[in-house]
């Protein structure tokens, strides 16, 4: 069954029915914020973004979180000076003003580091168009590039190449397979930790927006039972709403952004 499609008026028609006085934004970054792109680092960050994201992000009543499977230090270099909060690696690593911490269970992840990266490298090799991306507390084995019909070939070569090697999990996202630890910190586990931190210093109620269009944000929409769920893109999703598009994302943020002054007034 086909989700709703989300919009403006829906967002200040939640606002008004539960009388919430701040908002709190969770949201994926590749695929959600932005268009992808053929690899992780052709990427495009819109003037027009950066810009919406600033205005609402300096409001005392909204705070934005960042949480993707990037590396923490990509998402500084493309987010920052924003007054962001940041959480890479699908919760591994976070970022928190001047505070920078890590998931408890990332040290067994990165005693198999070099392992992992051994064991990867010849698929460079077999498979024309394959990107490794080493996010130090995971791995992305990327195919967007590689013909088709090779892609359950990929899936096959990176299970055998992880067979043997302990404390890992081998997740699907969007062409992509994604190597973490396990157990390990999910994007649920960056949602609960970012909603208590911003929960005690916002005003009461806040609303919980979560916005991601794939299978790891999947874990985000299902943290918080009263928050407001988005999934981008087509495709089955557990949440409650769905956007078409990275620029229907970034329209939603424009307008919010635009009338920050009126946003709580019903």
């Amino acid at each position: 069954m086909s989700k709703p499609l989300f919009s403006e008026f829906m967002l200040h028609r939640l606002v008004c029915d539960r009388h919430i006085q701040s908002c709190a934004w969770f949201m994926d970054i590749d695929g959600t914020l932005l268009d992808l792109a053929p690899s992780p680092d052709r990427v495009h960050v819109p003037e027009s973004l950066l810009w919406a994201l600033g205005q609402i992000a300096q409001s005392p009543q909204h705070r934005i979180a960042l949480i993707s499977g990037r590396a923490l230090s990509d998402i500084q270099q493309r987010f920052a000076p924003l007054p962001l909060i940041f959480s890479g690696n699908h919760g591994a690593e976070y970022q928190a003003g001047p505070e920078h911490w890590t998931h408890e269970n990332v040290q067994a992840f990165g005693r198999h580091h070099d392992a992992i990266a051994k064991a990867l490298a010849p698929l460079r090799q077999e498979f024309s168009g394959l990107f490794i991306e080493d996010k130090t507390y995971s791995f992305s084995v990327h195919y967007r590039q590689v013909a088709a019909a090779e892609g359950p070939a990929v899936a096959r070569r990176v299970r055998e190449a992880m067979t043997g090697i302990e404390a890992i999990e081998i997740v699907p996202a969007k062409l992509c397979w994604e190597i973490r630890p396990k157990p390990g910190p999910t994007k649920a586990d960056a949602v609960h930790v970012l909603w208590q931190r911003v929960q005690a210093i916002l005003p009461s109620p806040t609303l919980a927006v979560v916005i991601g269009d794939d299978r790891t944000d999947e874990d985000a929409f299902a943290a918080l039972p009263s928050a407001v769920t988005i999934h981008v893109g087509d495709g089955p999703t557990t949440a409650q709403w769905t956007l078409p598009s990275p620029a229907a994302v970034r329209a939603l943020l424009q307008h919010t952004a635009q009338h920050l002054t009126t946003f709580f007034s019903c």
